[in-house]
């Protein structure tokens, strides 16, 4: 018995028709779980730290994306609890922040109530509400967002998306617009990691550039970050090693 042969144009049809349905799956599959060191240079600093970031499952839909940075000196730790909504888009629930060591201690610990559209920030004992609305994003939480939306236009082979978030910080909400630079090729400890060079927006009076390497090749996670004043000060982070996915990083 012979197999019929599909006309071309049914053929596309049935090709589009299998995209479309995977779509939605690609858009929607869990965060890869990550691990990542790096060596933080000071400008101008005779400093030796080291960072690290993580992003860990805690149950069935609640993550936490971490950022510390240690030093001789001071400590700095960064974490946000979220979960993922219907769209694959991240939600918020908890953000801390606390720094010790050089200069004044700070904690901060941000909690948002999403049945009232409202977010507590209790900063040093004066706590403050603020209304939200759906999508604003904490001060280390927009980095997982940004990775996401790169993630799902790179998979869908779609054009890069535009990058603008919306933070809650300092009683009040600041906008993050980001410009894709140009895709490059960073030199690490681990070897050659192609990435997506981003730089934050910023107002021409700011007198501070912020920029991210991200790589292509493992969901966007980050491999370089640079934020710098005009007086040349500032601090720069590089990839050391990395586990994606609970695997050893190993570049070309």
């Amino acid at each position: 018995m012979l197999t019929p042969t599909l006309k071309p144009q049914r053929l596309l049809a049935t090709c589009l028709l299998t995209l479309v349905t995977l779509l939605p799956t690609l858009a929607t599959a869990e965060p890869v779980p990550f691990k990542a060191t790096y060596k933080a240079d000071y400008k101008g600093l005779p400093l030796s730290a080291k960072g690290t970031r993580e992003l860990t499952k805690l149950d069935h839909n609640r993550y936490m994306l971490s950022s510390t940075a240690t030093s001789f000196f001071a400590s700095i730790v960064e974490q946000s609890v979220f979960q993922l909504d219907a769209n694959n888009t991240a939600v918020p629930l908890e953000y801390q922040y606390h720094r010790k060591g050089i200069g004044k201690n700070r904690d901060a610990v941000l909690e948002f109530d999403w049945e009232n559209m409202s977010v507590l920030n209790n900063v040093e004992s004066k706590p403050w509400n603020m209304k939200i609305d759906l999508g604003v994003m904490d001060k280390l939480l927009y980095q997982y967002q940004m990775r996401a939306d790169l993630k799902h236009a790179m998979l869908s082979k779609q054009p890069w998306p535009q990058l603008s978030y919306q933070i809650a910080d300092g009683g009040r909400l600041k906008q993050y617009d980001f410009e894709i630079l140009e895709e490059e090729t960073i030199s690490t400890n681990m070897g050659q990691i192609p990435t997506l060079k981003i730089t934050r927006v910023r107002e021409e009076t700011s007198g501070r550039s912020t920029v991210f390497w991200l790589a292509l090749n493992y969901d966007f996670m980050l491999v370089k970050f640079q934020q710098l004043k005009d007086d040349g000060s500032g601090f720069e982070l590089l990839l050391l090693d990395a586990e994606f996915g609970g695997e050893k990083i190993v570049a070309d």
